[in-house]
């Protein structure tokens, strides 16, 4: 294992500061005024993708904690919070009119699925935790803990994973949306376990006791179960037991800081080995293969895409075994991001697709410097 050095370091602050400026550069144009001083953040600061997904945002916030103004952030959860404390389980978005969006996917066709995506009450919980860090007053919190505790019970289990039935795969983690993974699968298993430890605690007073335990005793059946999805032949944890058993480029990085040793180390030698197949630009595949397994041809987005998201979850597991890999990796990303108009994704030709100043582009990326810089498993922010 390569050492981390003072000078290491060094450069890595120097591309964290670089992204900050490129983050509050964004940050702003991100917001829209939906009335009654209320501002949304969208994940764009462009036309295109309209209404307040979780995940998005709350990245640039975790990225950049300075960029939290309790005020804005009160008055939006209030809103958000009139919008969907109502419904059976929590949505996947809210639109900047009030209307709550249940299933990913363009509001104008048909939903991509019947059901909650399996990783949301996990990423609504992450929001609440990290606005109350903010100092933001959670309105209504009894109702939403009794919605955290509806929406998790949607969330299937099997031998301690997280389970989608390969007979009628659901959506998992929302950043996989167009791939429909099935059996235990990883990377929603692990949001799903930290969504879990975190209201465990952020609802102790809203919650019985008993459902706090149970929340913890799932948990922790992640963190024992995920030997299931190891394959020793991939060097690495496969995404899925039964569609899409590759190795999880993304999904790794998070569950590297769950594993032992000498499955840290294949993890990064995967990384290695498939470097020309997974790294562009500085930019992340979600797969070394052309495609996912189990999902069709393998030619552009999830399947074919090269995302700066996906690099601020592999960075501190590479960080940690290969540190000038890793420098070389989010130099190269910090060089070309403004080149690619911060882009949700390129092709393998380099060009950026989806959408256009893209907040989690910077933000996620930043996380992962978060991580490096400061000591912490990587998990700790999710």
């Amino acid at each position: 294992m390569a050492k981390l050095t003072e000078a290491h370091i060094r450069r890595f602050k120097a591309v964290y500061d670089r992204l900050a400026g490129y983050l509050t550069g964004l940050f702003e144009g991100a917001k829209v005024d939906v009335g009654n001083g209320v501002k949304l953040l969208m994940p764009q600061a462009d036309k295109g993708y309209s209404g307040f997904w979780p995940d998005d945002g709350l990245y640039p916030l975790i990225a950049l904690p300075s960029l939290a103004d309790k005020d804005e952030l009160q008055a939006a959860i209030e809103f958000i919070s009139d919008s969907m404390l109502e419904l059976e389980y929590v949505a996947d978005r809210i639109e900047p009119d009030g209307l709550p969006i249940l299933s990913p996917g363009p509001s104008n066709l048909q939903p991509l699925t019947d059901r909650m995506p399996l990783h949301l009450p996990a990423a609504w919980v992450r929001v609440l935790d990290y606005y109350e860090g903010f100092g933001v007053r959670i309105p209504q919190k009894d109702a939403w803990a009794k919605s955290i505790e509806r929406s998790f019970k949607q969330v299937p289990f099997a031998n301690g994973l997280v389970y989608g039935d390969p007979q009628r795969p659901p959506i998992g983690w929302g950043f996989y949306d167009t791939i429909k993974i099935a059996g235990w699968e990883l990377m929603t298993s692990i949001v799903v376990m930290r969504g879990l430890e975190r209201a465990s605690w952020l609802f102790e007073p809203e919650s019985p006791a008993e459902v706090r335990q149970h929340w913890l005793l799932l948990a922790k059946g992640v963190r024992l179960n995920l030997h299931r999805l190891y394959n020793p032949e991939i060097g690495g944890y496969m995404e899925g037991s039964r569609i899409g058993r590759q190795f999880g480029v993304w999904s790794n990085g998070l569950a590297y800081f769950l594993a032992p040793e000498g499955v840290k180390r294949n993890i990064v030698n995967f990384y290695r080995r498939n470097k020309d197949a997974i790294f562009l630009r500085g930019c992340t595949r979600q797969i070394a293969e052309p495609g996912w397994e189990g999902n069709g041809p393998g030619d552009s987005y999830q399947n074919g895409g090269f995302w700066a998201t996906g690099t601020g979850f592999v960075l501190p597991a590479i960080a940690d075994q290969d540190p000038d890999f890793a420098v070389e990796l989010i130099e190269e990303l910090a060089e070309n991001l403004p080149a690619i108009d911060f882009a949700e994704w390129i092709g393998r030709d380099g060009q950026p697709a989806g959408a256009q100043k893209y907040l989690s582009s910077v933000s996620v990326p930043m996380i992962g410097l978060r991580s490096i810089l400061e000591g912490r498993p990587l998990l700790d922010y999710f």
